[in-house]
């Protein structure tokens, strides 16, 4: 079996993330995650890219505390951690208020390493042509406190709000336009 790295989707996808810049660390994409941070009330915000090289979850964009009472958030995340992943085989957001309502995703060691206890993520899709597209990425925020149920409709317009601002930006450096 061919590892995923050297498949040719997987060289379509390191392609990508090169032209949109999201290969790197990048300090617009740092300065969105601590505007999320902010909004969201919440210690972290991240702008995630899956890289098909390193096989790993690759914060380009991150809002994170400093160094403190805090757990610490590094720069890039094994592929089967947090709740990223997830979000990218739906295909859709998904919002997490408390993260011990669901047992599935109560069970994630963001929980038990970092304490995590909410969540809210969407997907970066790379859909020029609107079908269908490769998702790759996600823009997420997570806390260490649960929030109530009746957040979840203003978390999910606040997620999708940031995923346009990172889409819009990225497109827009890389001198791709959308109908």
């Amino acid at each position: 079996m061919i590892p995923a790295r050297h498949t040719p989707a997987a060289a379509a996808r390191s392609q990508l993330l090169q032209h949109l810049g999201l290969d790197r660390i990048n300090p617009e994409l740092d300065a969105i995650a601590t505007q999320l941070a902010a909004e969201a009330e919440v210690p972290y915000a991240i702008v995630n890219a899956f890289n098909p090289v390193t096989g790993r979850q690759e914060f380009v964009g991150l809002s994170a505390p400093p160094a403190g009472g805090l757990p610490q958030v590094e720069r890039s995340m094994a592929p089967d951690w947090g709740y990223c992943p997830e979000v990218a085989r739906r295909t859709t957001a998904l919002i997490l208020p408390n993260v011990y309502a669901k047992p599935r995703f109560s069970v994630n060691p963001v929980v038990d390493h970092l304490g995590i206890e909410t969540y809210a993520g969407a997907p970066l899709i790379h859909d020029p042509n609107g079908t269908g597209g490769d998702v790759f990425g996600t823009v997420c925020f997570v806390g260490l406190q649960v929030k109530e149920q009746s957040t979840g409709q203003g978390s999910l317009a606040l997620i999708k709000q940031y995923r346009d601002r990172v889409l819009h930006l990225v497109y827009e450096r890389a001198g791709i336009r959308l109908s």
